[in-house]
């Protein structure tokens, strides 16, 4: 619980989450529809009009507008307040686990922003978006190098990225192999090797774990909704890396 002085500043990264979870929503948008991602002003995707400041507010403008456009009243999906809540709650999440504002902060608030726009067009569109990986690998590249000694810290990101990313190989491999589809997508098999970038080799068992059992959670829901047997991993993946660098502690969990 947030209490006395600390209040203000979890007050701005909640702040900070929803102005870059709208962002995330653009981004996420425009990347699924093969838009271009910068250069022209948001604007309604059924009429067309340009959006005003007061149409773009985080959260509030959706909340106020009740779901609809200002301009044409067309229907605006639950999906843009549901991203800049959950990036709200990332940043905030972020702020805890620095002890504050700092570079610690930035990096865990920048990979929040790619890591929920890739799950937000894999959870849409069925695919992992390379810019994004490569976003989210330079990222955990100077994580990794800003808290450790250099020649430690190459070490690690190698063995964390070639094991989980030779995880993910073989399991779309052996997938192919034995039931003649693959398990994994190559942009799966990308963040899994993302993923051993940003926490290296001790902390991959436990990364495996969760993002499993993030994945049956989803897969049941999934199934549940209709949606059929086959579902993204992305999202599942993301939320097992994000967890493990918020409370690093968990991996001790199977050492």
């Amino acid at each position: 619980m947030i209490v006395g002085t600390a209040w203000p500043g979890a007050l701005l990264a909640l702040i900070l989450g929803l102005v870059f979870g709208s962002f995330a929503t653009m981004l996420a948008h425009r990347l699924a529809s093969g838009g271009d991602v910068a250069g022209r002003r948001s604007s309604c995707p059924s009429c067309g009009v340009t959006l005003g400041a007061r149409d773009l507010v985080p959260l509030f403008s959706w909340l106020f507008l009740r779901g609809r456009c200002r301009h044409c009243a067309a229907p605006i999906g639950w999906r843009y307040p549901a991203i800049e809540a959950v990036c709200a709650l990332a940043f905030v999440a972020a702020w805890w686990s620095g002890g504050g504002f700092g570079l610690g902060f930035a990096l865990l608030a920048a990979l929040a922003v790619v890591l929920i726009a890739m799950s937000a067009v894999d959870f849409e569109q069925g695919w992992l978006p390379d810019p994004l990986q490569a976003a989210a690998a330079v990222l955990g590249v100077v994580w990794r190098l800003s808290g450790e000694a250099a020649s430690v810290a190459l070490l690690d990101m190698a063995l964390g990225a070639a094991v989980l990313g030779g995880a993910g190989l073989a399991v779309r491999w052996g997938f192919r192999l034995l039931r003649g589809r693959e398990g994994f997508g190559m942009g799966d098999v990308k963040l899994l090797a993302v993923a051993g970038l940003w926490l290296g080799l001790a902390p991959a068992p436990m990364f495996l774990v969760l993002g499993g059992g993030a994945g049956a959670l989803l897969a049941l829901g999934w199934r549940a909704a209709g949606r059929g047997a086959e579902f993204p991993l992305g999202p599942p993946l993301a939320l097992a890396l994000y967890v493990l660098l918020i409370v690093p502690a968990l991996a001790s969990l199977l050492s």
